[in-house]
């Protein structure tokens, strides 16, 4: 091993080996010196992106000047002999490796601090990630304990939750109710902080020094249960330090269309997991199967009875409904309150996951009833002449509004009400996607359509009315609250989904809520997310 090592050092393939390395390592100088002095083969494999080629080309340059000035000096001892001429030649030759290596990371040390000095937000989150993402592998190598991680284009977080309230049951579980989810977050999860200003110095370095002693004493859970969210390429790899045990996959669906622009490009993201997970669950009815061939991993599926966890679901009005799962282990009957398609999906990723981990069948089949909806996902609350509503504001996708119509369209009540809200950061994609869900909106079905936002107005609410919909559009989710009040029938039943900014869809869920404390169980009620609103909806409805 050793001999073989020390070839690769020397091989032509080491400066590219060097620069991935040090992208991996997301441009760490320590990093890439603790691979350098650690491991026992410099080979790496080198897919350089297009800005690492000249880094690379400098690299290759610096090494040959030195190989070259250290042979000259071999040769002019050889022609003139001369004290020390061919020690200091010998060790040119020899150094070569252990000297770019080390200007490599000088170099990468001044690129942050020029970055810093620019961009004192963004390297201060470089640098807060480097740190917590260490904390955790330390935690990981000194305790034993599992982490569920779960990905997926649609539906994380509700299938974390479902997960982690499962599995608190009967183990000692640590996760995050909101959607911790990105670089900073996710470290954080696993030592139980909430997130300061990324630069409140101070509170950062409050935050390790707590870690360093959480790490050093026992640590008190058994399961670990994350989200992880990409924006954009390349942010899956960056959480290969967790080493989940087990990796939930729910979809493979449209998002962040603007930054991946093909479906091909969403799939390679999210499925970047299977590099560093032990056991990967992917849910089979949302994932095409192209992109799994050739993949080893279990699969849930209320379609395919061919998957490792299959379901049939039962629904029992808007009480729920029953589910009975055929596992590996055995069968498993029980009844859940989550709503449609998706509410089953999110149970039976809970039941996989948790007999995956061992736990056992009638564990499973007694918890799963205690399970409950979450804010902004298909929550049920009592609204205004006796109506009902099912709060889905959280976010929308395509996928997803689909999924919530089909429980509205199964309800019997005498009136159905569908506040649809724009579908944000679906890039180019985001004219089909809209105009698919206006087609899925069912005349004989739905009572009135109103949409919210610049989106829904321009794409949604054309394809519904072609299908002969009664539409209402605005641009404000008070003046949709007040209209869909002004509407209501006794016993009717109200439907709201759509995104974030622009849309805020549980705004015009609140002036429909029959006790107007409930308005604390809707999503984005911090003050935060109050003024975000105010500022984008100065003048609502009183």
């Amino acid at each position: 091993m050793f001999p073989r090592g020390i070839v690769s050092l020397y091989s032509f393939q080491l400066p590219a080996a060097l620069v991935a390395k040090l992208r991996e390592q997301h441009f760490s100088p320590l990093g890439l010196l603790g691979w350098f002095w650690q491991t026992k083969s410099f080979r790496f494999p080198a897919r350089l992106a297009d800005a690492d080629q000249s880094v690379m080309v400098l690299l290759w340059l610096g090494m040959l000047a030195q190989i070259a000035l250290g042979i000259g000096f071999l040769v002019d001892w050889a022609r003139f002999g001369g004290a020390g001429t061919w020690e200091f030649g010998a060790a040119l030759l020899l150094s070569y490796p252990l000297v770019w290596v080390h200007l490599l990371a000088v170099g990468a040390s001044i690129g942050w601090l020029v970055y810093f000095l620019l961009h004192p937000k963004k390297a201060g989150r470089a640098l807060v990630c480097g740190v917590l993402e260490r904390q955790v592998k330390r935690l990981r190598l000194r305790h034993d304990f599992k982490v569920v991680a779960v990905a997926g284009s649609v539906g994380k977080t509700s299938t974390k939750l479902a997960i982690a309230d499962l599995l608190s049951q009967g183990l000692r579980v640590r996760h995050q109710t909101g959607n911790y989810n990105d670089r900073v977050t996710v470290p954080l999860v696993f030592f139980g902080h909430e997130e300061p200003n990324i630069l409140n110095a101070l509170a950062w370095l409050r935050i390790f020094r707590v870690n360093s002693r959480v790490i050093k004493k026992p640590y008190p859970y058994d399961v670990v249960v994350v989200e992880l969210g990409t924006d954009a390429p390349g942010s899956m790899a960056a959480f290969a330090y967790t080493r989940p045990d087990i990796t939930v996959v729910t979809a493979v669906s449209p998002e962040h269309m603007e930054f991946f622009g093909t479906l091909d490009a969403v799939a390679a993201e999210e499925l970047t997991v299977f590099d560093y997970s032990l056991q990967v669950l992917v849910n089979a009815d949302d994932i095409a199967g192209k992109y799994l061939a050739g993949r080893e991993f279990a699969a849930y599926s209320l379609e395919s009875k061919q998957a490792e966890y299959f379901a049939t679901a039962k629904p029992q009005g808007l009480d729920g409904q029953h589910m009975d799962i055929a596992a590996p282990s055995g069968e498993i009957a029980a009844d859940v309150s989550y709503l449609g398609a998706q509410g089953a999906k999110f149970a039976l990723a809970a039941a996989a996951a948790a007999d995956m981990l061992g736990v056992k069948q009638v564990d499973i089949a007694a918890g799963l009833p205690k399970l409950r909806a979450f804010a902004g996902r298909m929550q049920v609350l009592p609204g205004v002449s006796d109506s009902t509503l099912i709060d889905d504001t959280y976010n929308a996708s395509p996928l997803a509004v689909c999924a919530a119509l089909d429980v509205v369209y199964a309800a019997k009540v005498p009136q159905r009400v569908a506040i649809l809200g724009s579908m944000n950061e679906l890039g180019d994609y985001s004219q089909q996607a809209h105009q698919e869900v206006g087609a899925y909106c069912d005349p004989g079905k739905l009572d009135v359509v109103v949409t919210i936002g610049r989106d829904a107005e321009k794409w949604l609410a054309p394809a519904a009315k072609k299908r002969g919909c009664t539409v209402r559009s605005f641009a404000n989710p008070y003046e949709a609250g007040e209209f869909v009040r002004a509407q209501l029938q006794s016993g009717a039943l109200v439907l709201a989904k759509g995104s974030q900014n622009g849309v805020f869809a549980e705004e015009a869920l609140k002036i429909l809520l029959a006790n107007p404390k409930d308005a604390a169980k809707l999503v984005r009620q911090s003050g935060y997310w109050l003024r975000l609103k105010a500022q984008q909806f100065p003048t609502p409805s009183k």
